[in-house]
């Protein structure tokens, strides 16, 4: 059994970026990034996000074999202006978020779907690179 030394200090990168990532708000900024949960299946990789409040005509997403970008904006009904607001707490404005991706996918063969605030987004797994190689003889 090999024995390794503790130190607090191993995770801090990791648990520092996570803290900034479920920020609601970005302390650099009045920019908001949707909740994500990635997984993988057999044979797809699937991306759910919250987005609530969104129209699906307000959000855009982008898709290429290693990553999956989702962007659009939350309006602010025209009900009150800032003269008679009294409590804010939603945030309006744009949003951005890319996700790195798990393995490649076959970003022509994307789907997506929006209801009651969750973005689902489909990708087929492309299959893996076959090896290029090739044996050279040595002369």
């Amino acid at each position: 059994m090999r024995l390794v030394s503790w130190n607090p200090f191993r995770d801090i990168d990791r648990d520092v970026a996570r803290f900034f990532e479920n920020a609601p708000l970005s302390f650099f900024g009045k920019n908001i990034s949707p909740r994500v949960d990635v997984y993988d299946t057999e044979d797809k990789i699937v991306v759910k996000a919250e987005i609530p409040g969104v129209s699906k005509e307000d959000l855009n997403i982008y898709v290429d074999e290693n990553t999956v970008r989702i962007s659009g904006q939350t309006k602010r009904e025209n009900e009150f202006n800032d003269e008679n607001l009294y409590h804010s707490e939603r945030y309006y404005g744009s949003f951005s978020r890319t996700i790195p991706l798990p393995v490649q996918v076959k970003s022509d063969e994307a789907e997506a779907s929006y209801r009651d605030g969750l973005l689902s987004i489909t990708l087929p797994k492309a299959e893996p690179a076959k090896n290029r190689g090739r044996k050279i003889e040595i002369q």
